[in-house]
């Protein structure tokens, strides 16, 4: 074996034992310092939501509708081999909205619900102590709290897990004012 061989040989098996010995070691340490949220448009309202409550980001394509379906059910969407139902989140805040959905979150666990929305803004990064709950009663249902930002009003933050529980058990009821 050439010169060349042996020093190639010989960092494959570094770089082994070091991907092996990875799974040995606890794992790295999270900041908790931040919480990562994304930033939504529904119905022309900016929004966010907690990264860690979502389970996916898709550009929403065909949906295909439930005959008889409640109002704001879009329909079902196929999503690598499982049937998702697609709520429209305008409706689900009552906010009005002729803004067509471009964009699905995914939330839940097993049982995956996409939510439509407009437009994805991007992300950001706060700290615990920005996000602060709102003083009496929510503006709009599952909006619980509000990300403090310098210079700029308030953003509301999403509370998708009481959501995702309501459309699971059916209770959530259509918000629309329309």
């Amino acid at each position: 074996m050439s010169h060349r061989g042996e020093t190639t040989a010989r960092r494959l098996a570094e770089l082994r034992e070091e991907f092996d010995a990875s799974f040995s070691r606890p794992p790295a340490r999270v900041d908790t310092r931040w919480e990562v949220l994304l930033r939504l448009r529904v119905a022309g309202t900016a929004l966010t939501v907690p990264l860690e409550r979502l389970s996916g980001l898709h550009i929403l394509t065909r949906v295909v509708p439930l005959p008889g379906s409640p109002p704001g059910l879009l329909g079902l969407v196929g999503l690598r081999g499982q049937l998702v139902a697609v709520h429209d989140l305008a409706y689900r805040l009552g906010l009005p909205s002729d803004e067509k959905p471009h964009w699905m979150v995914l939330c839940g666990g097993e049982r995956r619900v996409g939510l439509a929305i407009g437009g994805f803004e991007g992300q950001m990064r706060v700290t615990p102590e920005q996000i602060q709950p709102n003083a009496g009663e929510a503006p709009r249902p599952y909006l619980r709290a509000s990300v403090a930002r310098r210079e700029a009003p308030p953003l509301p933050v999403l509370d998708v897990d009481s959501l995702v529980k309501d459309l699971l058990d059916g209770a959530a009821a259509p918000r629309n004012t329309r």
